[in-house]
């Protein structure tokens, strides 16, 4: 995401423009203020404010740009050809497939555990995506086995969309579209194997991308509280964004965590350890 110029009548108003452009709190950006503007005199000869904001996930791509190529998640970001990729799977009835046959040779590697109902879930995702009238797609899935006792298992559903406006139209907005995608897979697949386990959606790679995101947004803010001795508070995240910040700092030596607040206002707040 590409660094962006904003103005306004003062610099809080371009702050706050900005990082609703970019859909970023602003622990996530770096903020520089090209112009503080001026009032004028009633109003005469008034000068708006400007300010640069640069995530800083690009600044992080471009730092390392020069030691390495690109990361695969890193390409994930950027717009597809339209008829680079190849041809969807067919959506197919929400059953589960036919064993295969046994072979009469022994695997070279064992199977991946699946928990049951990943093949239901990826039934569900294909359903969908077809009646939304998106023909070009690949879905994959796999289920997750955390290695700590804290976490329950989750099955992942890969969605790889072969166009831009697809892309737009589920990631714009706020992610609405993604979300909706998450809620109604979430709600069916639980009510048909009477499970509450999770079942992550994933379009071109972007909760994985902002989850790395936030993980080095924690540690660096984290650093700094370390460093100041002060704590710092997030603006106001969903529930699993906030997960993801206690996870990433859940081991780091000299803070701790917490969350406050009610509902869509609740936040994470980076203390230091006494």
């Amino acid at each position: 995401m590409p660094a962006i110029e904003v103005s306004a009548p003062d610099v809080e108003s371009a702050i706050a423009q900005g990082l609703q452009q970019l859909n970023l709190i602003r622990a996530e950006v770096k903020i520089e203020v090209l112009d503080e503007g001026s009032r004028g005199v009633l109003g005469i000869g008034a000068k708006p404010a400007r300010v640069r904001l640069t995530p800083f996930a690009e600044l992080e791509m471009q730092q390392a740009a020069p030691a390495a190529a690109p990361a695969p998640v890193a390409e994930a970001s950027q717009p597809r050809p339209p008829v680079a990729e190849p041809p969807p799977v067919a959506p197919q009835a929400i059953e589960p497939p036919a064993s295969a046959p046994a072979s009469s040779e022994a695997p070279e590697e064992a199977a991946a555990p699946k928990i049951e109902g990943e093949e239901l879930a990826l039934a569900l995702v294909r359903d969908i995506l077809r009646r939304m009238g998106i023909k070009r797609y690949d879905v994959k899935a796999h289920s997750v086995f955390p290695t700590n006792s804290d976490e329950e298992p989750s099955i992942w559903v890969d969605v790889t969309l072969g166009n831009a406006y697809d892309e737009e139209m589920m990631l714009s907005h706020q992610r609405e579209g993604l979300n909706a995608l998450q809620t109604v897979v979430q709600t069916i697949w639980s009510h048909r194997t009477k499970s509450s386990l999770r079942v992550n959606v994933d379009v071109n790679g972007y909760r994985r991308r902002r989850e790395q995101q936030l993980i080095n947004m924690a540690r660096r803010l984290a650093d700094k509280v370390v460093a100041n001795g002060k704590p710092i508070t997030l603006e106001p995240m969903p529930a699993n964004e906030r997960r993801i910040v206690h996870m990433a700092l859940r081991d780091r030596p000299g803070v701790f965590t917490e969350s406050f607040g009610e509902g869509a206002s609740r936040k994470v707040q980076i203390k230091p350890k006494r």
